[in-house]
């Protein structure tokens, strides 16, 4: 879906926003919403998408 992996941050955000349904449902628990899994889901999308990014 997302070939380039070369995405700028606000690009990222877009793309966290627009997902933002899906990730709230994926970190839900038996006991609610987990915080801590929504904040490991972004993480990794952020990671993905940002891995060919040239270290400054």
């Amino acid at each position: 879906m997302f070939n380039n992996f070369d995405l700028s941050d606000e690009e990222i955000l877009k793309i966290l926003e627009d997902y933002k349904p899906l990730i709230v449902k994926m970190s839900r628990l038996r006991d609610g919403l987990d915080e801590d899994l929504m904040q490991e889901i972004k993480y990794i999308i952020y990671k993905t998408l940002t891995k060919n990014r040239k270290n400054l």
